[in-house]
């Protein structure tokens, strides 16, 4: 070792053990290790919310339910309908009724087909007094597709005809009705009117409207379901 760099060398190691001996740097450390441990705990607490929030239960209350329409059944058709809520305020609702399942007590015509109804529901002010995301005054546009044959039953007598009648008819109604649910019972009331076109029928019944005048344009509708809320 070359003396003429050992002693300066020492002389550095001498003037920075004298610093630490008459400056007392613990409590500075001290603090800064604080600092650092509140750091890791705001940035640990600040990672763990999105986890918690995504743990948090969902709202109660039921969002879907299951429908009837029972005037149908006098009618000569049964109406199916299913309706899923997206949130407090919006919600989907497709009908399928089977033409010729039930009794055609008002125009005796015997009548076979499909009706398919689409609509999208705004709920314009919710029930209040259910945690249901179904209840509440409503508006929604629905489309209604009907296609089916239909004919009289012959009087005594007479001759049944060759074939029957078709029907295909297109409506595009602005509905506004009121459900209200209790615990899983429900209640839809309905009405509303639309411009329709097709081929039109004699009994002036499209298995979910009227036209007005027979041979116009303008369809009405109103009705009543019941189901159930899940």
């Amino acid at each position: 070792m070359h003396t003429s760099s050992f002693f300066p060398t020492f002389a550095k190691k001498l003037r920075v053990a004298y610093f630490l001996n008459r400056h007392d740097l613990s409590p500075f450390i001290m603090f800064s290790n604080k600092r650092i441990l509140t750091l890791i705990l705001l940035l640990v607490a600040y990672s763990t919310m999105p986890v918690q929030a995504q743990k948090a239960p969902p709202p109660s209350g039921s969002r879907n339910d299951f429908k009837i329409t029972l005037l149908s059944l006098g009618s000569g058709s049964s109406r199916f309908t299913y309706e899923r809520a997206f949130s407090q305020r919006h919600s989907g609702e497709a009908t399928l009724g089977i033409i010729g399942l039930g009794w055609d007590w008002m125009n005796k015509s015997r009548p076979q087909g499909l009706l398919v109804k689409l609509a999208y529901k705004w709920r314009l002010v919710p029930q209040k007094s259910s945690d249901s995301w179904l209840g509440g005054l409503y508006a929604k546009p629905e489309l209604v597709l009907a296609s089916f044959k239909y004919g009289h039953k012959p009087a005594p007598g007479e001759e049944p005809p060759k074939c029957p009648k078709s029907t295909d008819q297109i409506a595009l109604l602005a509905e506004i009705g009121y459900q209200l649910v209790i615990d899983w019972f429900v209640f839809d009331i309905y009405s509303g009117l639309g411009p329709s076109i097709g081929s039109g029928n004699d009994n002036n019944y499209y298995h979910s409207f009227m036209l007005f005048p027979k041979e116009g344009w303008l369809a009405f509708t109103a009705g009543f379901r019941i189901g159930v809320a899940f």
